[in-house]
């Protein structure tokens, strides 16, 4: 197999697979490059993601207290940041 060489810096690429997702990104600039097809199913992949998350619970407002705030839900990552973290 040839190596891949990045159109914008012109440095050596590297491509692994998340999510059934061929993912093509330079070790360079870390830019991140799709072939055809590959960004429709990430799309697919985001609305699935999305619509089997759970609804956020209702948060009753509370007073600032310093440091601690009751009833804040730490925010869930996407698809596409979980798919690149």
């Amino acid at each position: 197999m040839t190596e891949l060489i990045c159109p914008k810096c012109h440095g050596s690429m590297r491509q692994y697979e998340r999510s059934g997702v061929t993912v093509d990104q330079c070790t360079e600039c870390r830019g991140i490059f799709l072939d055809r097809g590959e960004l429709e199913r990430l799309i697919d992949g985001e609305q699935r993601w999305v619509a089997s998350a759970p609804p956020p619970a209702p948060a009753a407002p509370a007073p600032h207290s310093g440091g601690y705030h009751p009833g804040y839900q730490k925010r869930r990552k996407s698809f596409l940041e979980e798919l690149f973290d």
